[in-house]
């Protein structure tokens, strides 16, 4: 900044040098002779050779009303008059108001010559006409001795002539009935023709260069001023170079009537309101750079009092306002007088508004400049001095002071801001520190609320609806809270240039069926389908799996939010050699003013306190498509109508119409993959795997990595033909999922499994690269057992895969054992009974009997069935139910009502094997049969969901509170276990199903026992 200020000065100095020289050569061409006497001047010892001028100065002639002609005898006796100088001056004319015509005479005596001489005429008031030695040689307007004869004009102008002999004759008419001021106010140059053009090309130039340089300043000002608003001070300082550069261009010199053909009223006016006018924005740039220094009411009389004067001045004649402009010239010295005085007061008394104590007295110092240009403007266009090359040098001083000043402001208040922005850039760090740190330290007790409420809500343990509500509230808002930590994440690595991504191929369909299964819940408050319009052979895209499925996620929770109902579909077509995929939603919709202000940070098309978010998602989004090579942008939108918005990527190389499930593989590859199939890979075999990815390469690194270990592995390369394997492949003890595939994928695969095996029955692994929360979370709710996170370490995946075999075995060895316990608890007096029973009925009903012995068969050889299935289909238990049912029913006759209310599609669920049969078993001999009058027995199966629920009731004698509290907390130890009731069933359900047994007991009035299962 000093450097700028230092040009600034420079080039300031360099004008005020420039303006220096043309100021000194044009005195220079004006010779310093004696003054004209009596009339007569004398210029014999002048060197006719040079360029100089002479100043035709000094006593004239004068005879006033008179229009002498050449030769003509005056009719009045001889009387004399000062050039320059008005008529008001002169006795003869004061006692006429000054308002007439009459004639100057000058003789001068010259070296015979016949050289061209000039004159050069300023201004001579109102018309005039020049005549040497009889000839007419120039005028302007037409001077007369009546006002109906008199045509004004008053223009600068040159004239030429030749003199024979040694004298000339100088005899001007002048005329003046407009103002009081008539006459020759400036100078009147003789020369030679070449001396004259040079100092009228001089006096030109130094004007023009004057002129042109406020008018430059005065422009600069306001541009910077249309920049800066705020900065009022450059508009009025801009205004003021400007009509101080129209008060030079239309008095003195006059350039503007000289160089352009004006009506003289309009150049009056021009002249009147340019020079009286310029104290109004003068005034108001020091009422702005002097904010409570100078009175307001002063500023506001200045403002008044020059308006209305300028607004006479452009409505009335010039004969009318040219009487007060004496009077309005000293008012303009008397406002500035008194601005300095107020300034100086202040200065004095140490109140410097917003100036520090230099810009202060600089400020005062330019308003003198510009007060001292005034005053000797004023005395020249007075006739005191015969020039104001003062007021040159004083409007040059005030122009670079303020320019000065108002630069020196700026490099302090630049300063300031630099000041400023480099504590914001600090703060601005700081922040984006503490958000950072903050946003880290978030992620745990978020995670940690989510799941804590997740879990409750699984649960749904004693809680109101109210309660449940308010759950599903705090989870889905701390959701929010968590994406946007992770969006906050994401700035700050595009701010640090650390967000890196790594481009593969990838299956647009199966990324868009994940984000889905992600976001399904948040459609169940809002009555919005989701729709998976990608075309199933849809080449791949050549992108970074994890930002693509981020991307997808960020649109289409956007799309959520703003659609209350309706529908929210992904499509994709092929552009040549990209892929463009569209989000469409019936929501709300975009102006399409906002279009393209949504992509940037922070900005939102709606009000973010009726829709939520921060206005970072689209934005992260453009800029993980930019580093992917693609582009994002709005495609459609209307308001009340919905939006789609649409991105584009680039093709997978060698990636045509069909996916990589349907593309036709090399040879080798082809006879690889089938000589995978099936292949054992050393030992014993005493497991066997099944790996599903749709990458060969990934197949055969797992392929080694068992090796050397005692599995059999299987393989496939896509969800279709797992699922296959699986129905043909009983055997089959543990899955290794690929999460992403093509066509289907690994969640949904995980889920058909789950339709088939529980947990325990067929373990799952998921091998994916994504393992944020919510993936986790989806795979586990889809029925995985573990993840495994890609680019996997072989020792994790053995570790992880040893420890599943060996829960499934253990958990096929506790069902071994709790099922030989079960049938251990078979009672030979139920045996004796049942026996008898058939007996009895072969002697009366042979058909009965031979039922209830089929009953009794079917009964001993499910409860004595050595097969290790850890569960069995929910039919299948009911046959065991309906046979011990129609067994006690033959024993007790009508004291036993047995009632079944079972849905059909729950039949084929799966179920631990004895569960149901022994809370019948339990609700008919401990309950109703405890009766004399016996009771009834009610078995409801209900399918909700993938939720089974299953509930005994009896109206039997119930269970003390007592008794019921033991059952709840017995200790269910294989040293203390006594029969198959409650705590055996409560302890399995727990341990395979983590499910609770639940019993409700009035004694008296019966018992309800019900449980709910995942089948």
């Amino acid at each position: 900044m000093r450097k700028m200020l230092l040009a600034l000065v420079a080039v300031s100095l360099g004008c005020f040098l420039l303006f220096f020289g043309l100021l000194q050569t044009t005195d220079k061409k004006a010779l310093k002779a004696e003054p004209s006497q009596q009339g007569v001047l004398d210029l014999r010892d002048w060197d006719l050779s040079s360029d100089q001028v002479v100043p035709l100065n000094g006593q004239w002639e004068f005879y006033w009303n008179q229009l002498l002609k050449p030769g003509d005898e005056p009719a009045s006796a001889e009387n004399f008059i000062q050039v320059p100088g008005f008529w008001r001056k002169n006795p003869e004319t004061r006692m006429d108001n000054a308002k007439g015509a009459a004639t100057y005479r000058l003789t001068l005596k010259l070296k015979p010559s016949s050289m061209v001489y000039g004159l050069k005429i300023s201004n001579i008031r109102m018309a005039s006409a020049i005549y040497v030695n009889g000839d007419k040689v120039g005028g302007s307007g037409q001077p007369a001795l009546s006002q109906k004869d008199y045509l004004s004009e008053n223009k600068p102008y040159n004239v030429f002539f030749s003199v024979q002999g040694d004298k000339a004759e100088i005899l001007i008419h002048a005329a003046d009935f407009e103002n009081t001021q008539g006459g020759i106010p400036y100078r009147i140059y003789f020369g030679s023709a070449q001396g004259i053009n040079s100092l009228t090309t001089h006096t030109t130039l130094l004007n023009v260069s004057l002129i042109v340089s406020l008018l430059m300043l005065g422009c600069y000002q306001l541009g910077v001023f249309i920049i800066r608003r705020e900065e009022k001070g450059l508009l009025y300082f801009g205004l003021s170079c400007i009509m101080i550069a129209w008060s030079f261009a239309s008095n003195g010199d006059r350039i503007l009537i000289e160089h352009f053909n004006l009506p003289t009223e309009v150049y009056y006016k021009i002249q009147a309101v340019s020079l009286y006018s310029s104290l109004i924005p003068m005034a108001l740039f020091i009422k702005t750079m002097c904010q409570e220094l100078i009175p307001r009411w002063f500023i506001k009389s200045i403002i008044y009092v020059m308006g209305v004067y300028s607004g006479f001045v452009l409505l009335t004649p010039f004969q009318w306002y040219s009487n007060f402009n004496l009077f309005f010239s000293c008012f303009q010295i008397a406002a500035y007088i008194i601005s300095i005085g107020l300034l100086v007061y202040s200065f004095w008394r140490g109140r410097y508004g917003e100036f520090n104590k230099k810009s202060m007295g600089l400020f005062i110092l330019a308003l003198g400049c510009y007060l001292l240009c005034l005053m000797d403007y004023a005395l020249y266009l007075s006739s005191v001095v015969p020039d104001y090359k003062i007021g040159y040098y004083a409007i040059l001083s005030f122009c670079f002071l303020v320019s000065f000043i108002m630069s020196y402001q700026f490099s302090e208040a630049y300063k300031t801001i630099e000041n400023m922005a480099a504590e914001l850039q600090q703060a601005d760090k700081q922040k984006d520190e503490f958000l950072l740190q903050t946003s880290h330290e978030f992620q745990t007790p978020l995670h940690g609320i989510i799941n804590l409420s997740h879990s409750m809500l699984e649960t749904q343990e004693k809680l109101s609806p109210d309660h449940l509500q308010n759950l599903t509230l705090i989870r889905d808002t701390s959701r929010r809270l968590s994406a946007l930590v992770h969006d906050i994440l994401d700035l700050d690595k595009i701010k640090r240039n650390e967000l890196a991504v790594h481009p593969a191929p990838v299956d647009v369909r199966v990324t868009v069926s994940l984000v889905f299964d992600l976001l399904k819940h948040l459609t169940l408050a809002k009555k919005i389908r989701l729709v998976n319009a990608v075309p199933e052979d849809l080449p791949l895209v050549y992108a970074d799996e994890n930002r693509l499925k981020q991307i997808i996620h960020n649109l289409v929770g956007n799309a959520m939010k703003f659609t209350d109902d309706g529908r929210i579909a992904i499509s994709a077509q092929v552009l040549e050699n990209r892929v463009k995929i569209m989000v469409e939603d019936t929501g709300v919709g975009i102006d399409s003013s906002e279009w393209e202000a949504v992509f940037q940070r922070f900005q939102q098309a709606h009000s973010p306190y009726e829709y939520g978010g921060t206005g970072l998602g689209l934005f992260i989004c453009r800029r993980l498509l930019q580093m992917m090579n693609g582009e994002i942008y709005i495609d459609w939108s209307e308001p009340e109508r919905g939006t789609r918005v649409a991105f584009t990527l680039p093709m997978a190389a060698g990636s045509d119409h069909t996916t990589a499930a349907l593309r036709p593989l090399g040879q080798f590859e082809l006879e690889e993959l089938r000589g995978m199939v099936e292949l054992p890979q050393g030992g014993s075999g005493q497991f066997t795997l099944l790996a599903v990815d749709d990458d060969p390469a990934n197949l055969q690194v797992i392929a080694r990595l068992f090796a050397n270990d005692p599995y059999n592995v299987l393989w496939a390369t896509n969800g279709r033909d797992a699922l296959e394997l699986l129905k043909n492949r009983p055997d089959i003890d543990l899955v290794l999922l690929d999460a992403m595939m093509p066509r289907m994928s690994g969640y949904e695969v995980c889920r058909e499994i789950r339709q088939q095996f529980s947990l325990f029955e067929l373990p799952v692994i998921l091998l994916t690269v994504r393992h944020s929360p919510g993936d986790i979370a989806a795979g586990f709710k889809a029925g995985a057992n573990d993840f495994i996170i890609k680019p996997f370490d072989s020792l994790e995946v053995k570790a992880r895969t040893e420890t599943l075999l060996h829960l499934k075995r253990s958990v096929e060895a506790a069902l071994k054992a709790e099922m030989d316990f079960l049938q251990s608890q078979i009672k030979p007096h139920f045996l004796f009974n049942a026996l008898n029973a058939i007996i009895n009925l072969c002697q009366t009903d042979g058909l009965q009997a031979e039922k209830l012995m089929t009953h009794l068969s079917y009964y001993l050889r499910r409860c004595f069935d050595p097969r290790t299935d850890s569960f069995l289909l929910l039919e299948n238990e009911l046959l065991l139910v309906e046979a011990y049912v129609e067994i006690e029913k033959a024993r007790f006759g009508d004291r036993l009502t047995v009632l079944y209310d079972v849905d059909p599609n729950a039949l084929q669920k799966k179920i631990l094997p004895l569960t149901i049969q022994p809370l019948v078993e339990n609700a008919i001999r401990h309950g109703v049969m405890k009766q004399e009058e016996g009771g009834t027995v009610r078995l409801t199966i209900r399918l909700e969901g993938d939720m089974v629920q299953v509930e005994v009731w009896d109206n039997g004698i119930g269970i003390s509170p007592r008794q019921l509290e033991a059952l709840r907390h017995r200790d269910s130890s294989s040293a203390q276990r006594q029969g198959v009731g409650l705590v055996n069933i409560r302890r399995r359900l727990l341990h395979f199903c983590a499910e609770e047994l639940n019993v409700t007991s009035q004694e008296g009035e019966g018992t309800r026992v019900w449980f709910c299962f995942q089948g």
